[in-house]
């Protein structure tokens, strides 16, 4: 007797359907702040946005140079829909984008994109940042997290993420300090609606 097994979480394939479920979520406003309290935007500065999906960081931004990649051509396709001044391109980050040549940056985001890459694409994708950011430039990044202060509800939903590389919240800074010995950690609980956990990577290339 065959089965057919349906996995939901495949349904945010579409860019439609996960920007829908992402404000459900209250992830828009999470997004304000995240730009606020950590990313500090200055207008002008070079912006990559690494794992950009349909483009959920730039409305959020002041003016700036910006370009946003993934491998997802359906999330790009909408992204330009949605922002046609800004520059969005089809790379496959866990590479290490071997390809891709538009200099140097001064801050490069990557918003849930290193739960989804398993060790060795994780360290191709912070060499690339480390070799892509300017002096004093910084990389940001905001992945869902198991943690000893979470609660079930937000360990089960962290649990059921498309994902399949959650970490703990010291093994995203393990890898950052492989390429950024300064790196720091803050888990945060309180970027969506429902109950949920955030560890966030902050790092400075010296």
């Amino acid at each position: 007797m065959s089965s057919t097994y349906f996995d939901w979480r495949r349904v945010l394939d579409s860019p439609r359907v996960y920007s829908s479920v992402m404000a459900a979520l209250g992830a828009d406003s999470g997004m304000q702040r995240f730009v606020r309290e950590v990313l500090r935007v200055q207008p002008g500065q070079r912006i990559l946005d690494l794992g950009c999906g349909p483009g959920r960081l730039y409305p959020h931004l002041p003016p700036t140079e910006y370009c946003g990649l993934d491998a997802n051509a359906a999330y790009l396709a909408r992204a330009r829909a949605l922002y046609p001044k800004a520059r969005f391109e089809q790379q496959d980050i866990s590479t290490g984008c071997p390809n891709f040549d538009l200099g140097e940056f001064d801050l490069i985001v990557a918003v849930g994109l290193v739960h989804h890459l398993p060790d060795a694409a994780a360290k191709r994708a912070l060499a690339f940042c480390h070799e892509r950011l300017r002096i004093g430039g910084r990389l940001i990044t905001l992945d869902c997290v198991i943690d000893e202060g979470q609660n079930l509800l937000s360990r089960l939903l962290v649990s059921g993420d498309r994902g399949r590389f959650v970490r703990r919240g010291e093994e995203y800074l393990d890898l950052a300090r492989a390429y950024f010995p300064g790196a720091n950690l803050t888990i945060r609980h309180d970027l969506l609606r429902v109950p949920y956990s955030h560890a966030i990577v902050e790092c400075e290339k010296r």
